[in-house]
Formats: structure tokens, sequence, C-alpha cells
């Protein structure tokens, strides 16, 4: 008895890290703040989701045993924890290991975490209004105790205020948890073709986005070289301008099929202004003074790295990184530096924002 009550406590203590933790990373508010923080919310919630699959495990063979005497209730909210968990795991790894499987089974998974995180909220909050505050839920005496099944139930036979009564609370259940996932609005820069392939979830590590006029912009390539170079916009759009359409993966899970890239390709930029740098690693660096990543220069120049500024025929959005960012075709999105303003080339590679505050793999390649 001791044991499982340690276990609920724990199981309880988890659930609601993973759940505060999962909330902040949906939030782009929330996910900001803490980047802010330099917390590592993603690597947090990982290793806090692995822990807690650990004590299920390890618990589900007590908590049946002692479940076996129970009133219903008990183990309705049992199963009913147990199914959620299972489909919260099995779309968290599908998202972890989305860059082995097809784009639409990866961003299924996102939408099912998601939705279900969402859907659990009414339970949360009447299991926990039960518990903590002593707030008497009316549950059906037969439900909330052993006692003998009623014969409507029992033969399964339901009647009309039953029926009205199961679909009120599904319906309310609905409500509460959809209403709240779509208080948060998402950025949805594409058109109504773009949403049958998928949307951009809009993450950055701080709380505002640079603003640029279009005379404010500019792009530098400095350290390692032979010759610094500063350039415009205009300047930019004199350089050879290619079109690509790829498909742009997030590491967390979500991908965006088929996007239309129009930009300039770093390889001929480079022959065009005879940069020539003296070292094989360079740093890019955001317009918002905090984000940078690190590239080899072969990962720039042999692997199609592109500075873009339109997706799907229209001007990046400011939270997608106007006037320019960088973009790797075979890269994850953490790579593709928003608001790029400057490349500078040193002697030795840095670790990127995201290798030093979340332990994302350095090359970050697909």
């Amino acid at each position: 008895m001791i044991k499982l009550n340690w276990i609920h406590h724990l199981h309880g203590l988890l659930f609601v890290l993973l759940f505060i933790s999962g909330l902040s990373l949906y939030f782009s508010t929330t996910r900001t703040w803490f980047n802010e923080l330099q917390f590592p919310l993603v690597s947090f919630h990982l290793w806090v989701s692995l822990f807690y699959g650990i004590i299920i495990v390890f618990s589900l063979r007590l908590v049946f045993q002692y479940m076996a005497k129970k009133p219903y209730i008990k183990f309705f909210n049992v199963w009913l924890n147990i199914s959620f968990i299972v489909i919260w795991i099995l779309s968290g790894l599908i998202m972890y290991f989305q860059g082995y499987l097809p784009t639409t089974i990866g961003n299924g998974a996102v939408t099912i975490h998601g939705w279900f995180t969402f859907l659990f909220i009414p339970w949360v909050l009447i299991h926990s209004a039960g518990h903590l505050i002593k707030i008497k839920i009316p549950w059906p005496p037969w439900w909330r105790g052993k006692a003998m099944l009623p014969s409507t139930v029992s033969e399964n036979r339901l009647e009309r205020r039953d029926f009205i009564r199961f679909t009120l609370l599904g319906v309310l259940f609905l409500f509460i948890g959809s209403g709240i996932k779509w208080i948060q609005p998402i950025l949805n820069v594409a058109g109504d073709e773009n949403k049958r392939r998928g949307y951009f979830r809009i993450y950055n590590v701080t709380s505002d986005y640079p603003r640029y006029e279009d005379s404010s912009w500019s792009f530098t390539v400095d350290g390692e070289v032979d010759e610094s170079l500063t350039l415009t916009m205009n300047d930019l759009l004199r350089l050879p301008v290619i079109s690509i359409v790829d498909d742009f993966h997030c590491v967390t899970g979500w991908s965006v099929r088929n996007v239309e890239m129009k930009g300039v390709l770093v390889k001929d930029l480079f022959e065009k202004h005879n940069l020539t740098p003296r070292t094989a690693f360079a740093t890019a660096y955001s317009g918002d003074q905090v984000y940078y990543d690190s590239f080899t220069l072969p990962q720039l120049i042999d692997e199609g790295a592109m500075l873009v500024f339109e997706f799907d025929g229209q001007e990046l959005v400011n939270p997608q990184g106007y006037p320019c960012r960088l973009f790797h075709p075979g890269m994850y999105g953490y790579k593709s530096v928003k608001w790029i303003e400057r490349l500078e080339f040193t002697t030795e590679r840095r670790r990127g924002y995201w290798q030093v505050m979340g332990d994302y793999d350095l090359d970050g390649y697909l």
C-alpha cells in the first residue's frame, strides 16, 4: 500500500511536469520564455517522458492488483490514463524518429499528440477538483462504489436520459479541450493549397522579431576571408536567383511538404564575388542578436545551401525570417537561421545555439 502511494504521487508529479512542459512547448510565448531563460525544455520533456514510461511499465501489475476490488470509476480512471499514455508514447516516438518516416505520418503524429493533450484537460480538471478541493462530482452511486449495477447498465440498455447525459458529457469534453487548444492562434502563412501539405509552426528564441525596412537589412561575410563583403537586398537580387521545391522539416516532428523557395545559392554568391575563405568553418548569425548556427564550407558550397527570401511565391513574413533566411535542403529547420545578417569564417567550428541549449546534433542532417 505504501509503495502504491509513492507510485501514485510520483505519477502525479511526472504527469504535471510533462503536462506543463508539453503545453509550454506548444505555445510560442512560453516556449520563447523558456528559451530566454536558457532552459532546455525539449530535452527536459523527453527525459521526463522516458522516466515516466519506465515508472508506468513497472507499476502496472501492482496497480491492477489494487484495482481488483475498487469502484468502477477507479477502473475508468486507470484505463483512461493508460489509453492516453500509450497514444502519447507512440505519437512521441514517431515525432522523435520522424526523419525515417513519411512526412504525412510525422505530421499526423504531431496533430494527434497535441489534440490528445488538450482533450485530456477536462478530465484533469475534474480529477483535480475531486482530490484537491474535495468537490463532490455527482457520479451515480454504482459508479462511485462497488454496488450492484442497475439493470439498464448490466444489460446494456441505455435509457433516453442516459444517452442525453453521455452525449452532453462528451460534447462538453470536446468543447473544453478543443476550445483551449484554439485559444492560441497558430500563424498559417500558407494558402489553402499549402494547408493540405502542412503548416509552419513558428518558433523563435526571443520574445520579439527583428524589424527591417528594405534599406536597413544587409548581409556580411567576414572573419577568415581574404576580403570582407557586405550586400544589401538589391545586391543580392543581382545574383542568379533560383527556385527550388523541397520539404521543410522540423526536428520537433512536423514538416511542410513541397514548399517553393526562391533565393540565391551560397555557392553562386561566393563565385560571383570571388570570396576565398581561409578556413573550412563558418558561423551564421541571426538578426535577433541571439541565435546562430555553424557549418563547414562544403555544407554551404557543395550541398545547395541558399539565402532564401520567398516561400511559395510570396516574400517571407517577419516570423519566418523576413527579409532573408538561410536554408539547407538536407538539414532540419533549426539549421536554417532566420533573419540572417552575417556569415563569419572561423579557425574552429562553433557549437550552435541549439547544440549548447538543447544538445541538438551539430550537423542536423535529416
